[in-house]
């Protein structure tokens, strides 16, 4: 018997009758089951990055977050880098979710010096457009950075592809707020992932007229934005903003710059 053979013997059983959210989560720790006994095999080889050979814990935490998007525990490992035992996405991953959803992310120009990256979210007519080059990340302190010295175009791209990911198709990369290359970048502390949200019901229903929430203005969009402490705050900011047709250049760049903000920060 091949050493990579998992043992499949044992499960959890849904009682019959089981609400939803009960059996949603015991459907997840089933996948975080396979997913640690996946991990501890092939950990042990060569087969896996550097970064997760010996780690089996960091490795599943990696299985378990390309899952939520829709990859496969292999495609996973290879999608995340491990960063002080968090998984985080590359750029070209968040790239790879947007464009699998049917959204479209286009590379319109890249040399050594800046990078335009465009994207249009599924059945959206208008394109929007993330500019990096080397006096944005002069000023945000980047260029003394190993990698930005070594590699300046392959790093801007990766911004400006992040950036547009994060504008076209937050909904779907919510809990992914910065990709590796900025993390690094920052060279912050990264928290652990907190455990997926179950839903239920009440998120079904349709509000009623006195609980749909009010258009909000373009200086009540910046005030909100300015106001934000989160990237998860920001990020809903963007998805209302997309809702009500806020989508000017000076939205985007003040979103940018308070997301900018908000990583230095941390």
């Amino acid at each position: 018997m091949s050493d990579l053979v998992i043992r499949n013997d044992q499960h959890l059983d849904i009682p019959t009758g089981t609400e939803p959210a009960t059996a949603q989560l015991v459907q997840w720790a089933q996948a975080a089951d396979a997913a640690g006994r996946f991990a501890e095999v092939v950990c042990n080889t060569s087969a896996v990055p550097q970064a997760y050979r010996g780690k089996p814990a960091e490795a599943a935490a990696a299985i378990l977050a390309g899952a939520e998007v829709g990859l496969s525990p292999m495609a996973s490992l290879r999608a995340f880098d491990n960063i002080q035992g968090t998984p985080a996405p590359k750029a070209i991953t968040l790239r790879a979710i947007a464009q699998g959803l049917g959204h479209e992310v286009r590379i319109d120009q890249s040399t050594a010096a800046i990078a335009v990256v465009s994207g249009r979210r599924k059945g959206d007519t208008e394109w929007q457009t993330s500019t990096w080059d080397l006096e944005r990340a002069r000023v945000m302190g980047l260029l003394v950075k190993d990698q930005w010295k070594k590699q300046p175009g392959a790093m801007l791209v990766a911004r400006a592809t992040a950036e547009v990911c994060r504008w076209i198709a937050s909904d779907a990369i919510m809990g992914m707020p910065y990709t590796a290359e900025e993390i690094r970048d920052q060279g912050v502390t990264v928290e652990h992932r907190p455990a997926p949200r179950m839903v239920s019901a009440a998120d079904f229903i349709e509000p009623t007229d006195a609980a749909v929430e009010q258009p909000l203005t373009a200086a009540e969009v910046l005030d909100e934005i300015a106001a934000a402490q989160t990237q998860q705050r920001l990020d809903e900011i963007k998805a209302l903003c997309y809702q009500q047709g806020h989508r000017g250049q000076d939205v985007r760049d003040a979103w940018s710059a308070r997301s900018h903000q908000l990583a230095e920060a941390a």
